[in-house]
């Protein structure tokens, strides 16, 4: 065991990210790819790893919906599903065009969009950029964009998709839908292992508001479960792991989704200490430790103990840090190494 040492803080070089400002990495003693393996398969990582600046964030931009919703300049663009998105520079990303949804007849879907297939993209070309970009350090993560709900809000706008999921007259339409949708992203899945094979891939949907779930526990069990269970299965065949991002309050879903996800993001909005003391045991979650950039180190110092004490005991979580002092990630990462040696000292610690 390497034991913890002052030098480790001592930054190693920066790491571009695609929002903001770069990533200092520290001089770990092991790659920051090698200590969320560790992390993804059940053991403990020598610090809680961070999510920003340890990973390759990759999409597979030979998916035209990844244009479509990624086109700054040219302000629009179609999505395989021949829908029209609208890049908003105020918001950084992009929206359906609004108040003019493709599908206003479920049961005639098949006749407003097409299917894409994915086999058919040009994924030789999405090989290589992610071959030249990759950094071996790094954990490489595909992320995916809208899948099932948002696939259905994507073609009908907000309200029309929300009442199609529980109008007993246009389920059956619903589910036809979703299978179809269901079946692309296994083939996505599939190219993605073949041709970028990355350690993690993630699903895109999000299923809540700020204040609640967007639909019931019911709900979700009938029109969403079933599917994203076969996606999940597939992936995890294809030997990779499976991340969750679903913004909104969700915690009603998460003991459906901590049985089919290795991980989730989440947001603060979700009681996320609670949510781990309960399920941390089956999914990683993602802790929020942003503070105020003003707080003077008493607070930081307390701020992480609290962390260490609470959530990060195992170091077995991620730890977002959007904003805070300078001195808090480095405070977080000297805390869970030194709380490393101490689980491995007290025989606590998962080798």
């Amino acid at each position: 065991m390497v034991k913890f040492d002052k030098s480790e803080l001592e930054i190693k070089r920066e790491v571009a990210q695609p929002f903001g400002p770069p990533t200092k990495l520290f001089s770990t003693p092991i790659t920051p790819k090698e200590n969320r393996m560790l992390l993804y398969s059940g053991k403990t990582p020598m610090w809680a790893p961070f999510t920003g600046g340890e990973t390759n964030g990759w999409r597979a931009w030979c998916d035209p919906e990844n244009i479509a919703r990624s086109n700054p300049e040219g302000g629009r663009g179609i999505d395989g599903y021949g829908i029209e998105w609208v890049f908003v520079p105020s918001a950084g990303g992009a929206m359906v065009k609004p108040g003019n949804p493709t599908v206003t007849d479920i049961s005639e879907w098949e006749k407003c969009v097409t299917i894409p297939n994915p086999d058919e993209w040009d994924w030789e070309a999405t090989k290589k950029q992610a071959e030249e970009s990759r950094d071996p350090e790094l954990m490489d993560v595909v992320n995916v964009p809208g899948c099932l709900f948002e696939r259905l809000i994507a073609c009908m706008d907000y309200e029309g998709a929300v009442v199609a999921l529980i109008d007993e007259d246009q389920k059956e339409d619903v589910h036809r839908f979703f299978r179809a949708v269901t079946e692309v992203h296994k083939k996505t899945y599939s190219n993605i292992k073949k041709y970028m094979n990355p350690q993690v891939v993630n699903f895109n949907d999000d299923w809540g508001t700020q204040k609640a779930q967007a639909f019931s526990t019911e709900t979700y069990k009938e029109m969403i479960l079933p599917y994203v269970k076969e996606i999940a299965d597939h992936v995890h065949s294809l030997g990779m792991y499976f991340d969750l991002h679903s913004c909104g309050v969700i915690e009603p879903f998460i003991p459906y989704i901590a049985e089919l996800w290795d991980s989730w993001g989440g947001q603060p909005l979700n009681d996320k200490v609670k949510l781990k003391e309960l399920y941390g045991d089956k999914m990683i979650f993602t802790i929020h430790m942003s503070m105020d950039p003003n707080a003077t180190e008493e607070e930081v110092d307390a701020w992480v103990e609290e962390f260490i004490k609470g959530p990060g005991a195992d170091n077995r979580c991620l730890v977002e840090v959007r904003e805070g002092p300078a001195s808090l990630k480095a405070k977080i990462y000297e805390a869970s190494r030194k709380n490393y040696d101490r689980l491995v000292e007290e025989g606590k610690a998962i080798l």
